[in-house]
């Protein structure tokens, strides 16, 4: 099983231009997986992000917890 997929712990829920998503850390530690919430249900839409991608206030507002919404 590819362990950036593997679910370790939530982290936060972000809002982002295309929608809100739910963070998670991961099997591996270079990635974050996201998980898209519409209507305040995950769509089953997951992917893995690498936290060296993301920007700077992204990235160390996921280190530290930290989101930018609710569910």
């Amino acid at each position: 099983m590819d362990t950036r997929f593997q679910v370790k712990q939530y982290v936060a829920v972000v809002q982002g231009q295309i929608g809100k998503f739910m963070v998670f850390q991961t099997g591996d530690q270079k990635f974050y997986l996201f998980a898209q919430i519409k209507d305040g249900c995950l769509t089953g839409l997951n992917f893995p992000i690498e936290k060296r991608r993301l920007r700077n206030n992204v990235r160390s507002a996921l280190a530290h917890g930290w989101g930018n919404s609710s569910l």
